[in-house]
């Protein structure tokens, strides 16, 4: 069992959409509870009417299920589901944006169950699912504080990419078993929604896009295979070595070997490889005496220990690029990620304000500089 209990994601601004939909949602459940206690009839009245029954109740069903539930697990599980990753999407979406989208996401996930399956269907799964899939798409690699009870038990940090992938691939599961009492396609359903939405908010630029967002580490993806396929179809064909030519001699030393590997690497696509060389150069006593990679190198590795949440050595290499590179073109969108790596994952805002100070003007893009202006607001 994999219980979230939080993420560490900083907020902008107070959260009020997400706690009146968990108070509705529990004032909801426990007047229901009440009035089956003393009032049955009325309570069998009333669920018949919230309900959504696929072709025999009304329009507002699409609506009204997602606020009753069938018993104590189900309302809690939900409710902590909706308090974890409710209040991130909020801030990011704000309070109008987040609360249509909770509702789009019921009645989305209420007609996907309507459609394939004609069982009757209660709960805020659909909707919670699809606050979810807008986690997914505007915070991938933030991480969630997730309580485990799995051979072992104890409190982990997991990506939050790795922990919802996990959720879906268990609906699937589920659903492939063959559903039971639960609404795997309501599940399902609000999962594509609220991660379909958010994907063309962030497209058609409604909400700011953030270095970090799917969107652009979709967008940065493309622009570095086309940069790999430009520069393998420029590369010059191999010239042939004479007999007589002194054969070029191979670095020596473990710091200067894995530099030259990490330079194989990336040269065969394998950035992963190449920023586990560059770290492995960087840790040896004689690895900073060595020459600089060069600029795209150094910018591929460092772009690739941030989406993978090595924030301190994605700030080291972010670094040793400005050190080298100091007018490279890149140089202001290099400080903006140091600014925003100090301020929201190392906790130095004085390191991140020198950061963000020297590139607010710079910057070329305006999603940049208003990400800059925000991150400046959040540090004082």
């Amino acid at each position: 069992m994999f219980i979230p209990l939080g993420t560490d994601r900083y907020k902008r601004r107070p959260i009020v959409v997400t706690y009146t939909l968990i108070a509705l949602n529990l004032g909801v459940f426990a007047a229901t509870e009440l009035l089956l206690k003393n009032n049955p009839d009325l309570a069998r009245r009333w669920l018949s009417w919230a309900t959504l029954a696929p072709g025999s109740s009304g329009w507002w069903t699409y609506l009204s299920y997602a606020f009753l539930h069938a018993g104590y697990g189900h309302i809690i599980f939900n409710m902590l589901a909706l308090w974890v990753f409710g209040p991130d999407v909020e801030d990011r979406l704000g309070r109008i944006g987040f609360g249509l989208l909770y509702l789009a996401g019921a009645a989305g996930a209420g007609g996907a169950q309507a459609l394939l399956d004609k069982s009757s269907v209660v709960g805020a799964s659909g909707a919670i699912a699809a606050t979810i899939g807008a986690f997914l798409v505007f915070f991938p690699y933030v991480r969630v504080r997730t309580l485990v009870f799995f051979i072992i038990i104890g409190m982990f940090h997991i990506t939050a990419w790795w922990y919802i992938a996990f959720a879906i691939a268990m609906d699937l599961f589920g659903m492939a078993r063959g559903g039971g009492n639960t609404a795997y396609l309501a599940h399902l359903g609000g999962y594509a929604l609220g991660a379909g939405a958010s994907l063309l908010l962030l497209a058609f630029k409604i909400v700011p896009r953030e270095p970090y967002d799917l969107f652009t580490i979709g967008r940065q993806a493309a622009r570095r295979r086309a940069f790999k396929a430009a520069h393998t179809a420029a590369r010059p064909a191999p010239v042939e070595r004479k007999a007589r030519e002194p054969e070029v001699k191979r670095p020596d030393g473990p710091a200067a070997k894995a530099r030259l590997r990490a330079q194989e690497q990336l040269s065969a696509g394998d950035t992963a490889g190449a920023a586990a060389a560059y770290l492995e150069m960087r840790g040896q006593p004689d690895g900073a005496k060595l020459p600089p990679l060069g600029r795209r190198q150094l910018y591929e590795i460092a772009n690739h220990l941030f989406e993978v949440g090595d924030h301190t050595n994605a700030a080291d290499a972010y670094r040793q690029l400005l050190d080298a590179y100091a007018t490279d073109p890149e140089a202001p969108r290099v400080l903006l990620m140091l600014g925003l790596i100090n301020a929201r994952f190392l906790n130095d805002p004085t390191e991140a304000k020198r950061s963000l100070l020297a590139c607010r003007d710079r910057l070329a893009g305006e999603d940049e500089r208003a990400l800059a202006k925000d991150l400046l607001e959040e540090i004082g």
